[in-house]
């Protein structure tokens, strides 16, 4: 997440290495995307409870903290959160779609095997039917020398 985080201060745009993520993100294991993804949300939370908080201090304390500041105060939190949550929607996506990738991988898997079991009955049968047509030329040899004897 810290990696993120400076990525978006360097403002470099997701779009161009958004195939180097999904290719980093297809080495994390999906528990660890998954524990990410709660992270975010715990804190969403934690920033909308900030916010919640600020704003409460704004109605109890207006004398302490002038009118100007607390807009700060709720603007900054306001675009962290909108932050956290394009962060989860992103993570949420990536997850979803290392989900596909994975269920694809294991129905190409079972294609495979399928395939290779084929392969192995029909090797089997050229065998069987192999020796059959090799039985059958000695039989048709002896009848050959057989007629030719008499």
């Amino acid at each position: 997440m810290e990696a993120y985080s400076d990525d978006q201060e360097e403002g470099v745009s997701f779009s161009s290495k958004g195939a180097d993520l999904s290719n980093r993100l297809k080495e994390i294991p999906q528990d660890r995307l998954i524990e990410e993804i709660i992270a975010l949300w715990d804190e969403v939370n934690n920033l909308e409870l900030e916010l919640i908080k600020s704003k409460r201090k704004k109605s109890e304390s207006s004398r302490r903290f002038s009118i100007e500041q607390d807009r700060v105060n709720i603007v900054d939190y306001e675009e962290k959160l909108r932050v956290a949550n394009t962060k989860i929607t992103r993570l949420e996506n990536q997850l979803r779609n290392e989900k596909i990738s994975r269920e694809s991988f294991e129905v190409n898997m079972e294609k495979i095997k399928a395939l290779e079991s084929e392969k192995a009955n029909l090797l089997k049968n050229e065998e069987e039917l192999l020796i059959l047509i090799m039985d059958m030329e000695r039989h048709i040899e002896r009848l050959v020398d057989s007629v030719k004897e008499k």
